[in-house]
């Protein structure tokens, strides 16, 4: 006898598909397996990231035609009238397929719309396909908003195809919260994302959302502009569960008023990613600002002004934390920030599990002091990623026993140094929990070392055999061959008979 699943049971199992083509199939079971799969292909053509293949993309737009059947009366002769075919979009449609929408990248409709313009337009001149694409994004937003009942996700950014048609759409966007279903659909927004630097079309969206919103967890956001930093500060401070945030700004932008507004989500923040953000002008207030008590992922690249005494009482709040990882900047009058990267290693303590330091420069190592500090205060990481060390630094990294090392990332940042002896070495001391070690070398500086001295290291790393769960990637730091770096058949002899997987970057 068959046993039934439950509704529930199957929307959760079919939520759980990783092909579009088992969803199709699933459509043919019966009719209550269809009536479960339709919502969940139809939140995919707006709200999955698509590929940049034509053909695929072509394919994909076909969905225009399905919401123009769920067009009311007026749009369609409206659509008509500027030139559309509808006669592959018959009126009275199965399903309310805009109902289903959760999920909105605008880029999609952008190039959905306007390839389905190429293909169903009686084009009479440039000038109305251009009109007559934006008179189809405009009916389609209205649409998805009036229809759907709710978004959890929606995304913006720079549209690369199709540009011409779209190289102004900010009324487009802006009227968006002019419907009078906006309020109601962009409310439990769970994940914002906006890459595009245009203060005039982002403007009225922006102003309108943090009105409306108020449970954002994720936001992945770019600023051009003192006036976006303005307005993504207010938009970030009223939100109350807002777990992960992505900021890219320009250097030289004065962001007080944003790390301000960051600095008001300590409570909640989990991950917090940082591009080019400028902590120059940070103004440190009387009152203490208290711990992050969530976060536990801090990422800053190519920041700059992180030597400002203020930011000092920045890096002692982040308590939690379990993975820093820090670019230095490529500006050169930018000094590295070693204090504030210390206090970090020195407030998180054994927390960190997980440590990527990158200087951007191939002439300098990790300062002594910075090295010291993942020494003495990190003794619990278990992911290491440090360019440009000293062969001594490197064995000082396998002496310190870190007993819960399991992955270790480096290169050696010095013109020359003994790869035999830094094998040697090594294996003197690794650490039994390290399950894989990737080396990366640069054209100008590979390792030269010799079959003995890897059985060296085997054998403090692993008995013969029993290397098949351990791991050596060799890879480049740069285009171009490892000129000088070359493997002999003893090398290989070496490596199958410890049985280690040995990969060199092609």
């Amino acid at each position: 006898m068959a046993t039934k699943i439950s509704t529930e049971l199957l929307i959760i199992i079919l939520n759980n598909f990783q092909s579009t083509q088992d969803l199709y199939s699933s459509m043919l079971v019966n009719r209550i397996w269809c009536k479960v799969t339709i919502p969940i292909l139809w939140n995919l053509p707006l709200g999955q990231e698509c590929c940049t293949d034509y053909t695929k993309l072509e394919k994909k737009a076909l969905c225009i035609r399905t919401y123009i059947s769920c067009m009311d009366a007026r749009t369609r002769n409206l659509l008509v009238q500027n030139g559309f075919d509808l006669s592959s979009s018959p009126p009275q449609a199965t399903f309310d397929y805009p109902s289903f929408t959760h999920k909105f990248i605008i880029n999609n409709l952008v190039y959905f719309v306007s390839i389905h313009s190429m293909y169903s337009r009686k084009i009479i001149s440039p000038h109305q396909d251009d009109n007559g694409s934006r008179i189809l994004f405009r009916e389609m937003c209205k649409l998805i908003i009036e229809r759907c009942i709710f978004l959890d996700s929606f995304k913006m950014t720079v549209i690369i195809f199709f540009s011409g048609n779209f190289q102004n759409y900010s009324d487009l966007i802006g009227s968006i919260f002019k419907l009078p279903s906006a309020s109601k659909v962009f409310k439990k927004l769970e994940n914002f994302t906006s890459t595009i630097g245009d203060y005039k079309l982002i403007y009225p969206f922006y102003e309108s959302l943090k009105l409306i919103c108020d449970t954002i967890l994720t936001m992945d956001l770019k600023l051009n502009s003192y006036f976006q930093v303005q307005l993504l500060a207010k938009l970030i401070r009223v939100q109350k569960r807002l777990e992960n945030l992505s900021i890219f700004t320009n250097y030289s932008l004065d962001c007080n008023s944003l790390l301000w507004a960051i600095i008001s989500q300590k409570e909640t923040l989990k991950g917090l990613r940082l591009y080019s953000v400028n902590f120059c002008q940070l103004k440190r207030k009387l009152s203490p600002i208290g711990q992050f008590i969530s976060l536990q992922e801090l990422y800053f690249d190519n920041c700059v002004g992180l030597r400002n005494s203020n930011c000092l009482f920045l890096a002692s709040s982040f308590t939690q934390l379990s993975s820093f990882h820090y670019f230095h900047s490529r500006y050169s009058n930018d000094v590295h920030p070693q204090e504030f990267i210390i206090k970090i290693f020195e407030t998180a303590g054994a927390n960190l599990k997980n440590i990527f330091l990158d200087s951007h420069s191939s002439h300098s190592t990790i300062a002594f002091d910075t090295f010291s500090a993942i020494l003495n205060y990190c003794t619990k990481i278990t992911k290491l990623t440090l360019h440009n060390l000293s062969s001594e630094q490197v064995i000082a990294i396998f002496n310190n026993n870190f007993n819960e090392l399991r992955r270790f990332s480096f290169d050696c940042g010095e013109k020359r140094f003994d790869a035999n002896e830094l094998l040697y070495k090594m294996g003197e001391n690794v650490p039994e929990s390290l399950e894989s070690m990737e080396i990366r070398m640069n054209y100008y500086n590979p390792w030269i070392f010799s079959a003995d001295y890897l059985r060296k290291f085997f054998e403090g790393w692993c008995y013969k055999g029993g290397g098949v769960n351990k791991l050596i990637i060799i890879k480049r730091t740069e285009r171009g061959q490892l000129c000088g770096f070359t493997l002999s058949d003893e090398h290989f002899k070496v490596i199958e008979e410890y049985g280690v997987q040995f990969y060199i970057e092609k």
